[in-house]
């Protein structure tokens, strides 16, 4: 903008000058106080908002991913406890079938090698000619000792085995000869030792774990507090009732009105755990498992995998299943089972078959040479 004072036109050339008048100094009007700062303050206060509150959001959402995956952990491990065992239970039970047909085709290979051994024998017997009575019978006694040294060894049978040892012990008898005391006296031995060890009722057993199992979904489990209403039985009111009896059935109706707000706990107990419905699935199917596991162990006459198998289950029930009448009354046929013994230590009748195979041999050679046979 010009002066005005500065802007005036330019005398002309025959004119004097005019002397410029003095023109006072005029201070700058300062300006109007700004609001500049109050307005940074705001934004400033703004920014710190929205910080916050993406923070705050951010922490959240960090939390309940880690809540999330900390769940999916936890079901993960549960899926593949479950799975393991699965395939312990498969791997036992191919085993189990593989160990059996080796028993199989072992008992059978034996049965042949004692039919062919038995036919050599008889095809013997019969080409001699002083074969007599008592010859025959020593070859069946030996045969039955044989025989229950099989069941023995191979098939843990002491029922059958004793059965045929005691059968051996009547032909010995019959033949009533001084030398087969010593034969006897071993055989008699090895039965009483046999008989100390009693039956085992695997069978039995097998059916009664079998039952147990069926008997597992029917358990109910422990219930979370709050769920259990103890409702007082609704008595009928007699038309006759007294005054004092009114007075005495509101009186008791209160209590247990005022009863059922209050909880008496024992702190000193140990809490049970409460499984949500998919992981009481699990427990299910495990204890099933964990049931045909010991059978399996019966089966296989491994004791240690037999009681490990009957005390996990009991604990499970203790655990996490509701102590009623139909849970203690799995838990007192477990701990029956449980002591079932199983794998008791049998004798074999090696001592009496080998003296009675030296009897025999002794008798054989004696035969010989009195036939002028040289052995």
């Amino acid at each position: 903008m010009t002066d005005p004072i500065s802007a005036s036109t330019t005398p002309p050339v025959n004119q004097t000058p005019v002397q410029p008048q003095h023109v006072p100094y005029i201070a700058p009007v300062a300006p109007a106080k700004s609001y500049a700062g109050v307005f940074s303050l705001i934004w400033l206060f703004i920014i710190l908002l929205v910080v916050a509150v993406g923070a705050s959001a951010v922490f959240a959402w960090r939390y309940m991913e880690t809540q999330q995956q900390l769940i999916s952990s936890l079901r993960e491990q549960v899926e593949q406890n479950a799975l393991t065992l699965e395939t312990k239970q498969q791997a036992l039970e191919d085993d189990f079938e593989k160990e059996l047909v080796e028993q199989q085709n072992n008992v059978q290979a034996n049965l042949n090698d004692l039919a062919e051994q038995l036919d050599s024998n008889n095809a013997r017997l019969l080409s001699l000619s002083s074969v007599n009575r008592d010859e025959w019978k020593l070859q069946e006694a030996q045969y039955l000792l044989r025989l229950a040294d099989q069941r023995i060894l191979l098939e843990k049978d002491s029922q059958n085995a004793l059965a045929l040892a005691l059968s051996a012990d009547d032909v010995l008898r019959e033949i009533d000869e001084a030398d087969l005391m010593g034969v006897r006296k071993l055989l008699t031995e090895e039965i009483a030792v046999l008989k100390l060890a009693g039956v085992i009722d695997r069978e039995g057993i097998f059916l009664r774990l079998s039952a147990l199992s069926t008997q597992v979904d029917g358990i109910p489990f422990i219930e979370p507090l709050g769920q259990e209403q103890d409702l007082l039985a609704e008595e009928p009111i007699p038309e006759d009732e007294t005054f004092k009896q009114k007075i005495t059935r509101h009186f008791y109706a209160l209590l247990h009105k005022l009863g059922s707000y209050v909880r008496v706990r024992d702190h000193g107990k140990t809490i049970n755990a409460v499984l949500p419905p998919d992981e009481q699935k699990f427990l299910q199917q495990n204890l099933r498992l964990m049931l045909e596991q010991a059978q399996v162990a019966l089966l296989r006459n491994e004791k240690g995998i037999y009681q490990e198998s009957l005390v996990k289950a009991q604990n499970w029930i203790n655990q996490y299943y509701a102590l009623n009448e139909k849970a203690k009354a799995v838990l007192e046929e477990l701990q029956s089972l449980q002591q079932e013994e199983i794998s008791p230590e049998l004798t074999n009748f090696s001592n009496s078959a080998s003296a009675l195979a030296d009897y025999i041999a002794k008798r054989e050679k004696m035969a010989a040479a009195r036939r002028g046979v040289r052995q």
